[in-house]
């Protein structure tokens, strides 16, 4: 892949999904592609670029496919502990010690970018868990979105090897789990409380879908980001919160120098961010 190759696509990838790759993530960018060239046909790069950006009909369905090979979805159950503490504490705080909270509409969480489904999972796994100790029924829904279609698919499927449930022990595992040979399969009356679809996020029209939330989950999405696109997802996410509502990024990433409509609420190892009101 030549720069002047390179510098047309990463553009498209941009405009559609607001994923940037930096001049010195050209060779990522090359071998992430080279198989569809080569299931296409393509003799260049260039080739492939004007497929997409000219051939209306193949390519909407190629599009697909490329938002398949350039995003990455590196997930695992019960991934960042810490994390995953402070939702508990929220929770446990705001929903299981505070009786003035009428339940009357279901906790609405969302897993912005949910890849395989191990972190939407988790978090109904963590609520199930803290229902059955607490002997306090929170009804709750969690919608789970990605812009990957692939790993949507298999979100659904609930079938994890040992690399996704190496951080659960094994009482839960027995417990959500089925096993099959070297596989976990998910059992049901845990998938049915988390609703998967596809999303593009830096699709402000998405949005409307995804209003009132209690928690927002954007784990390890912001780092794939330029400057512009994190703001438009920040501020869309802050507008889809309920007041006083949370939003959890990657414990690497920040909201500093993005966004100060959030107050950062510490927790031991973790910080959320919660809108005001």
């Amino acid at each position: 892949m030549t720069r002047d190759e390179f510098l047309p696509l990463r553009d498209f990838i941009y405009e559609k999904t607001g994923i940037f790759f930096a001049e010195n993530k050209m060779y990522l960018l090359e071998s992430r592609l080279s198989n569809r060239l080569e299931e296409l046909g393509f003799s260049s790069f260039e080739d492939y670029y004007f497929f997409l950006k000219y051939n209306n009909i193949d390519s909407k369905k190629e599009l697909t496919n490329l938002l398949n090979v350039v995003t990455t979805n590196e997930t695992s159950y019960f991934r960042n502990p810490p994390q995953l503490d402070a939702f508990k504490v929220i929770i446990q705080k705001n929903y299981i010690n505070n009786n003035s909270i009428s339940m009357s509409s279901p906790l609405r969480i969302w897993s912005a970018a949910c890849s395989t489904g191990e972190e939407p999972y988790t978090l109904a796994i963590i609520l199930l868990e803290m229902m059955e100790i607490s002997r306090k029924n929170i009804p709750f829904v969690i919608y789970a979105t990605d812009i990957s279609s692939k790993v949507l698919e298999s979100a659904k499927r609930g079938v994890y090897g040992s690399y996704s449930t190496r951080n659960m022990d094994n009482a839960i595992i027995n417990k959500y789990f089925t096993r099959n040979g070297e596989n976990c399969l998910l059992k049901e009356h845990v998938k049915k409380f988390v609703k998967i679809d596809f999303m593009n996020l830096t699709d402000a029209e998405a949005y409307k879908k995804y209003k009132n939330m209690d928690i927002i989950f954007c784990r390890n999405v912001l780092i794939y980001f330029d400057e512009k696109a994190k703001k438009k997802v920040i501020d869309l996410m802050y507008e889809s919160l309920k007041p006083g509502g949370f939003l959890t990024v990657g414990h690497a990433e920040s909201l500093h120098n993005i966004s100060r409509a959030f107050k950062p609420v510490m927790f031991p190892g973790a910080i959320a961010y919660q809108r005001g009101g």
